[in-house]
């Protein structure tokens, strides 16, 4: 077991006398109400407590029970807590576990995989998130963004084993959280989008003994396919296969009991211009796909995609919900998804016939889904590069309607509950664009602070949770937020659906009206989904607060409101809970003054299209503003002295590779290096005065 770090000393190492009895999650065993065993409460993913101690007419009286800082090195939560026989496991950012005793917080354990982060550039990204672990038979998994699956103790966090799943150095990371069902460890991977090629693989958990894997687009034909399902695959592409990669399964991995199915859903195909990736057309499978597998042997079954031939990254990786709906008087048993594109689908999963595609959100970039063919009939103008201005503003935006944050389903009432976001995003095309050709922006073309004097985080943007009848095929109910990038879901038994905002606010919700009836200042954005447990008869309503993931570092605006800057943390609430929260003291750090600005007003435009160009925003945030300064990814508007004069060497050569700064070197000049710092520089003396004229005020 790792040593504790500095920031967890305070906590003392509790490590139970008696192992804790973790009972095999195989797709026949009872799912114990009291605990979170798996990623959505069940297989089913369903994210619903049937837990009803808290309910509508007593929600108002919830308080902390008990809060736990976890340190993540100021990169939020994102991971959904597992919980079983009282035990909480964890992950926050570069795949630390944390295991938590769930009736008072004490920390137990920590475990830290000590990840490299300087393989590549999706390496040092993925570093940031962890969508959560897995738990069984006594051991505990988590992937890592230096491509590890490893199983340690439940009991003591002590290695068990680990296997390299996939390669870091191929642009390859792993973010999203690990299955567990029947014996085996289902883990997916990513990043599609710089180069990889997808794939799902399936481990024996109590070994770590590799099973099966299926592709998810077609490799080299001269190396030879490997199976008739990716020759099928290979027909549709132009080259007879992905030579950028593609496809990649980086969330939605969801076990099927009944049907012994995995549902995987996959990433888009790089790059965005289908003209370039692709010349000659085609569908591109299985990219943007939901594909069912035999979960024994990997073998396909069937599969349905959303978006053919896509040009936006509207991928089908999100959150997949199993249920049995009533479907015109039938019984069916169903998967459910709200991808990025904006449509809410029900397919049967036993076919993969499409029984409905309804827009959640308002679109721009389709009319309907064709429900004979399955496909979206789109806007004549949606596809950027065939326009004669070879740009296009679309809704949703890059970030999609509804991204990694899970939703829920209520089987009471009936409906899902989706968090939400509609504002949009202009690609274009730009043949040195990073992303294969593609320059987008992702506030929207009206949304640029330069060109309207409008803050981006004012102007045409929307955060819904929106209730969602998936038999009448429609919204019920939504309630709208402040900022757009909010936290996932949970809904239960009390009749209550529960959410964090990125303002910083945990609510609860009227499962059948949306009315609000409790709400509570948890202090920071929170994206990570709630979820539930009783223990010795008292419920718990637990939050993973802290925001992290894509809304803290590309959409920062749009994922954390200016007072939810407080810590990560667990906040365990109960009807009789009686602790408090600390008082927040937000402390505004100093801009450094910047040097002095001798580029030209070209030099600095320039500079902007190359800090786009070069997806720095990716990481450091679009126009330039990111999340936070002294984070793992700080703002750079709050660059030092000392930063300023060593930035050619940080970023074209390599001086901060240690921590995650990939080098540019070969894909960026001298110039171009210089360019991108005016423009730095240029942002940061944009603050650094509103900061002068804000003191100046006061005084």
């Amino acid at each position: 077991m790792n040593n504790h770090s500095n920031n967890l000393c305070r906590f003392r190492l509790v490590i139970p006398a008696i192992a804790l009895t973790i009972a095999t999650l195989s797709g026949q065993a009872e799912i114990p109400e009291n605990d979170w065993p798996v990623h959505g409460h069940t297989h089913k993913e369903q994210r619903f407590s049937p837990l009803d101690q808290v309910t509508r007419g007593n929600v108002h009286a919830l308080q902390p029970e008990w809060y736990l800082d976890i340190p993540s090195i100021d990169d939020g939560l994102t991971a959904t807590p597992i919980i079983r026989d009282g035990i909480i496991y964890m992950s926050s950012s570069f795949a630390n576990i944390y295991a938590v005793d769930a009736a008072n917080g004490d920390l137990l354990w920590h475990y830290d995989p000590e990840v490299s982060v300087h393989s590549g550039f999706s390496n040092s990204w993925a570093a940031r998130v962890n969508r959560g672990v897995a738990v069984a038979d006594g051991l505990v998994f988590i992937g890592t963004p230096d491509c590890r699956l490893v199983a340690v103790s439940a009991d003591s966090g002590e290695l068990r084993w680990q296997n390299l799943t996939c390669d870091p150095s191929a642009e390859y990371a792993i973010t999203g959280a690990p299955r567990v069902a029947d014996g085996k460890v289902f883990i997916g991977n990513g990043i599609s989008d710089y180069g990889a090629r997808g794939y799902v693989s399936a481990y024996n958990a109590a070994t770590g003994k590799f099973i099966w894997r299926f592709w998810t687009v077609p490799g080299n034909p001269e190396d030879g396919h490997e199976n008739e399902i990716m020759e099928m695959a290979a027909e549709t592409w132009a080259d007879g296969w992905a030579p950028y990669g593609g496809g990649s399964p980086w969330d939605a991995i969801v076990f099927d009991p009944e049907l012994n199915q995995l549902y995987v859903g996959t990433d888009s195909a790089i790059p965005y211009d289908p003209s370039v990736r692709s010349p000659g057309g085609g569908d591109h499978l299985f990219t943007n796909s939901i594909i069912a597998l035999d979960a024994d042997t990997g073998a396909y079954q069937w599969h349905y995609q959303t978006v053919p031939n896509d040009a936006w990254d509207y991928n089908a990786a999100n959150h997949i919900i199993l249920a049995d709906l009533q479907i015109s008087g039938e019984s069916r048993q169903v998967l459910m998804q709200a991808p990025k594109n904006g449509f809410f689908y029900v397919i049967d999963r036993q076919t993969g016939a499409l029984l409905s595609a309804r827009p959640y959100i308002g679109i721009t970039w389709a009319l309907h889904v064709d429900l004979k063919t399955g496909r979206p009939v789109e806007h004549p103008e949606a596809r950027y590069y065939n326009n004669q201005s070879k740009r296009a503003t679309v809704i949703p935006s890059l970030i999609g309607g509804h991204n990694w944050h899970p939703m829920s389903y209520n089987p009471y009432t009936g409906l899902v509950y989706i968090p939400a976001h509609e504002f949009k995003t202009t690609f274009s095309i730009n043949p040195d664009a990073a992303l294969g050709g593609v320059l987008f922006d992702v506030y929207g073309d009206d949304l640029d602070e330069k060109k309207t004097g409008l803050k981006p985080e004012t102007k045409n943007t929307i955060g819904r949770l929106i209730a969602w009848d998936p038999v009448r095929a429609k919204a019920k109910w939504a309630v709208n937020h402040e900022l757009p990038m909010n936290g996932g879901v949970m809904s239960s038994a009390g009749g209550l659906v529960f959410q964090g905002t990125a303002t910083g606010w945990f609510n609860a919700y009227e499962a059948n009206t949306g009315k609000r009836l409790w709400s509570y200042d948890v202090q920071a954005s929170v994206q990570a989904p709630p979820v539930s447990y009783r223990i010795d008869g008292k419920q718990y309503v637990l939050a993973a607060v802290g925001g992290g993931g894509i809304a803290r570092f590309m959409v920062p605006i749009y994922g954390t409101g200016e007072k939810a800057l407080g810590p990560s943390r667990l906040i365990a609430f109960t009807l009789d809970g009686r602790e408090t929260l600390p008082a927040l003291v937000l402390h505004q750090p100093a801009v450094p003054r910047p040097p002095e600005l001798t580029a030209s007003a070209e030099d600095i435009t320039r500079g902007a299209e190359t800090y786009e160009v070069a997806a720095c925003g990716v990481c450091h945030g679009s126009t330039g503003v990111g999340s936070r300064p002294h984070t793992s990814v700080p703002d750079l508007r709050y660059m030092t002295p000392e930063t300023h004069k060593d930035f050619r060497n940080i970023v074209l050569r390599g001086y901060r590779r240690p921590t995650g700064m990939i080098p540019y070197d070969g894909i960026l000049e001298d110039a171009d290096i210089d360019t991108i710092h005016a423009y730095l520089i240029s942002r940061q003396w944009e603050l650094y005065q509103q900061r002068q004229n804000k003191t100046q005020t006061k005084e």
